[in-house]
């Protein structure tokens, strides 16, 4: 069975009010592999949002018509990406606008206003990753760069984001690492005669059969191959930035002694088909959306924290496919790639969440702690997110939906 939003089909209006909800099922293992069940799944969950925003007695001026449409970097005409990437590299050579200078001799590394960005994420890493805010987190994290990419750098077009599922066969051959001005810069230099890396990954599980049947945390071992650069981007947009913070827990690496030491360097990315094959395929992120119904088990499976055969999820693969500072844990946004890649990881929750908007828009679940270790409150709508030195603090509540609250946007 197939759900779509074309005539003699399910409408959008027979889906939201009846909340039927596609299922793996529904697809063959081709339409699955292929995006065809991706872009069906992703075209219902968008008539269903237009229908909710139409027929529903929403306080707010955000509608279809008017909100921000963020569209895939391919499909962005070569102007617009050629006036982003300027933004990005304005916001990283621009000083800093948040650290005053009694904190400035406790954050040595931060030296632009992006580094802000790599700095507040550093600071809350155990704290927004397997945790009940993760996905609202990120949601916000990257729509306040947006913003400061239009207010401070004169950027007007919109966030895009990359789905990394079009490149997942050959992720170093994508327009989006091609090198040439209108990308996001190339691969890292080719490094030879590396060997492979085992790398540890703690997971939780949730089991009514444990004696803590909320959340236990045991490693998975991975071993994986060196991927297709590893040195240096060599040319396009940011072969000529400088990273200065981070590592803190990189493979292979000199990881910095102190979280916000200066370490100035060069952008390092290692493109490796190794986890988009297995982790960011079309099939991957569909089965992420459809499989999961309960927002504990959707967000545990997109991070890679659910399943012997789902060690890094969508999540964990955009990140370690790309390598170099996406790799690390603390400090991954200093690649600008991250928050594309995190555009894709909010689409895929916004499409989640617009298959049943009724339930899924404010669902929650977790606490605020990584792994709930150490033990804490159970989150809820009405704690407050932390932003540091990106922008002031939010309330959860506010920023469940992408219509509402301080957001006006969607996907394409």
């Amino acid at each position: 069975m197939k759900f779509t939003t074309t005539t003699g089909a399910l409408t959008a209006a027979t889906l939201t009010a009846a909340q039927i909800v596609p299922k793996t099922a529904d697809y063959s293992a081709a339409d699955l592999a292929d995006g065809s069940a991706w872009y069906n799944v992703s075209g219902v969950a968008d008539a269903n949002m237009r229908y909710d925003l139409a027929y529903r007695d929403y306080d707010s001026s955000c509608t279809y018509a008017n909100a921000d449409i963020r569209k895939e970097w391919r499909y962005l005409d070569e102007a617009t990406r050629k006036s982003f990437t300027d933004a990005v590299t304005c916001l990283t050579t621009m000083a800093p606008t948040h650290m005053t200078e009694a904190e400035a001799s406790d954050y040595p590394g931060v030296k632009s206003r992006h580094d802000e960005f790599v700095a507040t994420h550093i600071n809350y890493t155990m704290r927004i990753h397997d945790t009940a805010d993760f996905l609202a987190w990120h949601r916000t994290f990257i729509h306040f760069w947006e913003q400061d990419l239009r207010n401070l750098c004169g950027y007007t077009g919109v966030l895009p984001y990359w789905n990394w599922a079009l490149d997942s066969e050959a992720p170093q051959d994508s327009p989006v690492f091609n090198g040439d001005e209108y990308s996001m810069g190339s691969n890292g230099e080719y490094v030879d005669g590396r060997s492979d890396t085992w790398l540890s990954t703690m997971v939780s599980i949730h089991s009514d059969l444990l004696e803590n049947p909320h959340v236990t945390d045991h490693t998975q071992d991975v071993t994986y191959p060196p991927g297709t650069g590893g040195g240096c981007v060599q040319s396009g947009p940011f072969s000529d930035y400088t990273v200065n913070l981070g590592p803190l827990d990189l493979p292979n690496t000199d990881n910095v002694n102190s979280s916000f030491q200066y370490n100035p360097r060069c952008l390092v990315r290692d493109i490796n088909p190794w986890f988009t094959q297995r982790y960011n395929t079309f099939s991957n992120v569909t089965e992420t959306v459809l499989d999961n119904i309960y927002i504990e088990d959707f967000q545990d499976y997109m991070q890679g924290y659910k399943g012997s055969n789902n060690k890094f999820g969508v999540h964990g693969g955009g990140h370690w496919q790309t390598g170099g500072s996406m790799s690390d844990f603390h400090s991954s946004p200093a690649d600008p790639i991250f928050f594309l890649h995190h555009g894709m990881i909010d689409k895929t929750w916004t499409v989640w969440q617009n298959l049943d908007i009724t339930r899924r828009t404010e669902a929650i679940s977790g606490t605020s702690t990584l792994g709930n270790s150490p033990p804490s409150a159970e989150m809820t709508l009405d704690d407050m997110l932390p932003f540091g030195f990106v922008r002031e603090d939010q309330r959860f509540g506010d920023v469940m939906s992408t219509t509402k609250g301080p957001f006006c946007y969607r996907y394409e």
